[in-house]
């Protein structure tokens, strides 16, 4: 029980640097799931890190520019490999995290072909879930584990400033006793008394947990494992240095001030960790260079809290709001990244802007597609139920336009058109429509033109062009353009030799095409392409890059930038 209620000191944060977390943890979250179940993502077979060009693709897809900035800079962004690690903790994601040792010889463990899967089932019922709900999952998980694989004594977190203790003894004494969920739980209802938007001191927070509380983490009585632990107490897992390779020196817990170097160094962690990192508080640290005792204290002195971090933990978020402009823009305002909504939306609309408000702009393409994949799709339900109002006129007049355009068309993959005789024997299993007593769309076609051969009725294979019919020869009789015979091929030259010749200039045009091993080199390179104005076309069933050889300097500067790979172009046979 919390008692009595904290009476903490404002503070003036005039001469501190304050910190924030710019990227939303949520949105982030979904991003880097979506990313990784699109593709293949393979992880890098030394180290089981995510690769440089999976870094960067991911970097573009965050909340904010920073970890793009971590990339470039290091090769690497912590914050990525953060939301990696939470989704593995949430088990959306899965992959190899043991290795395998390649030899007798092997110090470190290897981990060959080792690609990340993705639950779908858990993840999509986990974004199906009420955003509260959502939320509560998130927060329990970072109060039940701190993903770093310590705790806030030994780990900086990936927001933090602040180094730890020494690891040295760390699975003895006091600690495998500890209870850090309960302590987190705990320093959260804290943090709730708090009036959001006020700066307090943190000092005044380790205070009163002194005064009241001095063992929310470290019992009175703590219980050893071993009864050699109990002799260094329940401060003995801690030392101080002056220097991060000095002599560490312990801190008896008959000294004055030994809570504020323990319990007060844990306090300041766990503030610039979970409840920063879930943008719950906002901190601010000390601008003054610290010459004091490792690792730091006093650094972090002042935090603040923040209206969603109460209303979440009342349980009363604001709703997300839907509102479906004139110009064709969705607004979505909301406290919490509304991923099943954006999701939804995003299949119709194109993002223009992300915050609290996400802007997206409605697109005829996009609902186009929409309504070609599944026939009972209503757009306007769709946003009418999300809003909870009627659409404007105009834009609910235009999508009835669109959806007139869509019932034009159906679109078929894999199929194709089959003209013959109306009574051909045993087809009716390939047929999925008649067009016409002689016509017919049909799948399979390699099985289909088999079974003809095999029935001996002599089929005729014809590949039309893009740009226009090929031409069947003499004698077919087809609905499609064939060679006209009318006029005998010996008039038709000697009328042409009759004609005065005209001159023409017939331009060609070189195209030099790539193909490529792997997806992941054709994405890179294509964007590099991009990146100096190359026009290029891109078959990504084939992995080939295709290019007007004007551009051929252009692609060899390309090709040199790319300092992951080794690249041998070879002409093709």
């Amino acid at each position: 029980m919390m008692r009595p209620k904290p009476d903490l000191t404002p503070a003036d944060i005039d001469e501190l640097s304050v910190v924030s977390n710019q990227c939303d943890l949520r949105h982030d979250l979904h991003a880097f799931v979506e990313y990784v179940r699109e593709r293949d993502v393979k992880r890098l077979h030394r180290s089981n890190e995510l690769n440089r060009s999976d870094q960067k693709r991911l970097a573009k897809l965050m909340s904010d520019s920073h970890p793009l900035e971590e990339v470039e800079a290091k090769g690497h962004s912590d914050w990525i490999d953060y939301v990696d690690r939470l989704a593995l903790a949430f088990r959306f994601t899965d992959y190899d995290t043991e290795g395998r040792y390649m030899g007798y010889t092997s110090s470190e463990p290897s981990f060959p072909d080792n690609y990340i899967d993705v639950d779908t089932k858990k993840y999509e019922g986990f974004i199906d879930l009420p955003l509260i709900e959502q939320e509560k999952k998130l927060l329990d998980l970072l109060v039940k584990h701190y993903l770093e694989g310590n705790n806030e004594f030994y780990k900086t977190s990936v927001l933090g400033r602040l180094s730890g203790f020494s690891t040295r003894g760390s699975a003895t004494g006091i600690m495998p006793g500890l209870d850090f969920a309960r302590a987190r739980r705990f320093l959260i209802k804290v943090l709730q008394t708090c009036t959001p938007g006020v700066w307090y001191t943190a000092a005044s927070l380790i205070r009163y947990l002194k005064e009241h509380h001095p063992f929310f983490l470290i019992p009175k009585n703590p219980k050893y494992q071993h009864e050699g632990y109990a002799k260094e107490g329940r401060y003995g897992n801690f030392r101080e240095q002056k220097e991060k390779w000095g002599t560490e020196t312990p801190i008896p817990e008959g000294d004055a001030d030994a809570f504020l170097r323990v319990e007060g160094r844990f306090v300041e962690r766990f503030l610039e960790g979970l409840p920063l990192i879930l943008g719950y508080i906002e901190v601010a640290y000390s601008k003054t260079e610290y010459k004091g005792l490792l690792p730091e204290i006093n650094q972090l002195q002042a935090f603040r809290v923040s209206d969603t971090f109460l209303h979440v933990m009342a349980g009363e978020i604001i709703e997300p709001k839907v509102t479906v402009q004139p110009n064709f823009e969705v607004h979505v305002e909301s406290e919490l990244y509304p991923v099943r909504i954006l999701a939804q939306l995003t299949k119709l609309a194109d993002v223009v802007a992300k915050d609290r408000t996400n802007i997206l702009k409605l697109r005829k393409k996009k609902v186009l597609t929409q309504l070609s994949e599944r026939e009972d799709f209503d757009a306007i339900k769709l946003l009418e139920n999300m809003s909870g109002q009627k659409l404007p006129q105009n834009v609910q007049i235009e999508l009835v336009e669109w959806t007139g355009a869509s019932e034009a068309f159906t679109l078929y993959e894999n199929v194709v058109l089959l003209e013959g005789d109306c009574d051909l024997p045993e087809i009716g299993e390939f047929t999925i429509e008649s067009i016409s007593p002689t016509i017919r769309i049909v799948y399979s076609p390699d099985r289909l033109f088999a079974y003809l051969k095999q029935k001996e009725l002599i089929p005729l294979r014809i590949k039309h062009r893009s740009s226009a019919f090929t031409l069947l020869p003499d004698g077919a009789d087809t609905v499609f353009p064939r060679r006209d015979t009318s006029v005998p091929k010996s008039k038709l030259k000697a009328g042409a030799r009759a004609k005065a010749k005209k001159r023409v200039t017939i331009k060609r045009e070189v195209r030099i095409t790539f193909h490529f091993p792997a997806k992941e080199l054709m994405e890179e390179f294509r964007d590099g392409l991009v990146a100096v104005r190359c026009p290029v076309a891109a078959d990504w069933s084939k992995l080939t890059l295709s290019f007007d050889k004007r551009y051929e300097s252009e692609v060899k500067k390309v090709s040199k930038k790319l300092l992951d790979y080794t690249i041998k172009i070879e002409d093709t046979p």
